[in-house]
C-alpha cells in the first residue's frame, strides 16, 4: 500500500489576498516616492557652498537614489539631467568671481522706459508691503519663490512617469535655459532692485524674504540663502521666471494642467519683482529665454521627424518603428529606420 505525502498550504481568503496585493502596491508606491525625496533634495543640497566631495557625494546619492526608485529605463538621461545640473549649480557660485563689473544702470532705464517711468518693485511694495509684515500675500510670494528650487525636478520625475517623449524634450530644454541663463549672467552681471536701492540706485525697495525672516527667526534668510547657494548679481535674465515658463509650455498639452503651468510662470513673475528679487524686465527676459529655448527644442525634433519619414519612405517600412512613432531626441534616424 503506497503512501501520499500531503502538503498543507494555508489558504489565503481572497479578501485578505486582495488586502496584501493592495498593501503591496501601496508600499512599493512610498518607498519609490520616498527615494525620489530623497533625490530631489539631494539636489536641492547640491547648491550649498560646501567641500567638493560633499557635492560628489550628494551626486552619487542621488543618482542611486533615481535608479532604486526608477530602474534602469532612460537611466542615461537621468544622468545627464543629474550630472548638468549639478555642474550647474556647481558654476552659478563661481560666476560672480571671474571680475566682470556689475551692472547697475541699463536694468534701470529699461525699468523705467517699459513702465511709464515707474519700477514695478516699488509701486508694488509701496501699496502692498509694510516691513516685515507676514500676511497672506507674503507667505504666497515667499512659497512661490522657494518652491524654484524643487519644482522643476517634480515636473521631471512626472514627465518621466506619464510622457517620456516630453520628458527628453523637457530635459533638454532645461539644462540649455540654465546654460544660457548661466553664461549671461556670467558676462553681464546685473545687480536686483534690493542691492540697486541699498547702493543708492533707485529709491528704496525692501527685500521681503530676509526682511519677514530675519523678524521671525534671526538667522533663517542666511542659511537658507547659503543653502540656496545664490549669486547676488545674476538677475538678467531672471532664471527664477524662465523655468516656471519652460515648465508651462512643457504642460501646455495636458488640458487643465496647462493652466497650472501657465499660473505658476506668472505668480513666479509677480513674487520675483514684488519680493525685491528682480526688475519685471528680467522676468520677461527670463520668459524670452524660455521660449526660444523650447521652441528651439520644438524646430529640432520636427526636423528630425521629417527626416525620418523622408527616410521611410525612400526606405520602404520602417524596421522597429510603430506607424505614427518618431524618433526621440537622442536616437539617430538610421537606428529608427533599421540602417
Amino acid at each position: 500500500m503506497s503512501s501520499e505525502t500531503t502538503t498543507y498550504r494555508p489558504v489565503v481568503p481572497p479578501a485578505l489576498g486582495k488586502y496584501l496585493t493592495a498593501l503591496r502596491v501601496v508600499l512599493t508606491f512610498l518607498f519609490r516616492f520616498a527615494c525620489v525625496a530623497a533625490a530631489v533634495w539631494l539636489l536641492v543640497l547640491t547648491r550649498t557652498e560646501t567641500a567638493i566631495q560633499a557635492h560628489i557625494a550628494f551626486y552619487i546619492l542621488a543618482l542611486a537614489f533615481v535608479y532604486i526608485a526608477l530602474g534602469a529605463t532612460s537611466f542615461r538621461i537621468w544622468v545627464l539631467y543629474l550630472t548638468g545640473f549639478i555642474l550647474f549649480a556647481q558654476l552659478r557660485g563661481f560666476a560672480d568671481g571671474i571680475g566682470t563689473p556689475v551692472q547697475f544702470d541699463y536694468a534701470i532705464a529699461m525699468e523705467r522706459a517699459s513702465f511709464f517711468g515707474e519700477i514695478p518693485s516699488i509701486w508694488l511694495q509701496e501699496r502692498l508691503y509694510s516691513f516685515a509684515r507676514l500676511g497672506p500675500l507674503e507667505l504666497y510670494t515667499m512659497a512661490v519663490y522657494l518652491s524654484y528650487f524643487f519644482v522643476p525636478h517634480i515636473v521631471a520625475f512626472a514627465l518621466w512617469k506619464w510622457d517620456r517623449p516630453r520628458f527628453k524634450s523637457y530635459v533638454f530644454a532645461f539644462m540649455i535655459t540654465l546654460y544660457v541663463g548661466l553664461l549671461i549672467s556670467a558676462v553681464l552681471p546685473t545687480a536686483p532692485p534690493w542691492l540697486a536701492s541699498q547702493l543708492g540706485y533707485i529709491p528704496h525697495v525692501y527685500q521681503v524674504v530676509p526682511d519677514v525672516a530675519g523678524h521671525v527667526t534671526p538667522g533663517t534668510y542666511e542659511n537658507v540663502y547659503e543653502i540656496a547657494g545664490a549669486n547676488p548679481v545674476a538677475a538678467m535674465p531672471s532664471l527664477h521666471v524662465a523655468i516656471p515658463g519652460l515648465i508651462a509650455f512643457a504642460l501646455w498639452k495636458y488640458n487643465w494642467l496647462r493652466w497650472f503651468g501657465v499660473g505658476y510662470a506668472i505668480s513666479m513673475l509677480f513674487a520675483v519683482v514684488y519680493l525685491g528679487e528682480h526688475y519685471a524686465v528680467d522676468g520677461f527676459a527670463g520668459l524670452g529665454v524660455a521660449a526660444a529655448v523650447w521652441a528651439g527644442i520644438g524646430a529640432y525634433i520636427a526636423r528630425r521627424e521629417s527626416a525620418a519619414q523622408k527616410s521611410a519612405t525612400e526606405a520602404g517600412p520602417a524596421v522597429g518603428v510603430a506607424p505614427g512613432e518618431s524618433p526621440q531626441i537622442g536616437e539617430s534616424t538610421q537606428q529608427v529606420t533599421g540602417g
